[in-house]
């Protein structure tokens, strides 16, 4: 699975997933790193920055664990939204 690209891999995912009653999902990561994880707000100039400081709001956090959290906040959003239309 290493070797995998990432294609191939959401493919298997899913497919195990899908064998053992699972639901997974897609959520669409873009600026995920890049938006506060208190107030929303995008900041697009951060360079190679690992930490991220809010212009907005001041709040400061690791842009891996933000990316992390706003992608688990999407896919409750987007999984709740998804479920009142099925």
């Amino acid at each position: 699975m290493l070797t995998w690209g990432h294609y191939r891999f959401e493919c298997h995912l899913k497919q195990s997933a899908k064998k053992r009653g699972v639901v997974v999902i897609d959520v669409n990561e873009s600026y995920t790193s890049k938006t506060c994880t208190k107030c929303g707000h995008k900041h697009s100039k951060l360079g190679g920055s690992k930490t991220f400081k809010c212009p907005n709001c001041g709040h400061e956090h690791d842009r891996d664990w933000g990316g992390a959290r706003n992608i688990m906040i999407r896919a409750l959003r987007d999984g709740y939204e998804s479920s009142l239309y099925q």
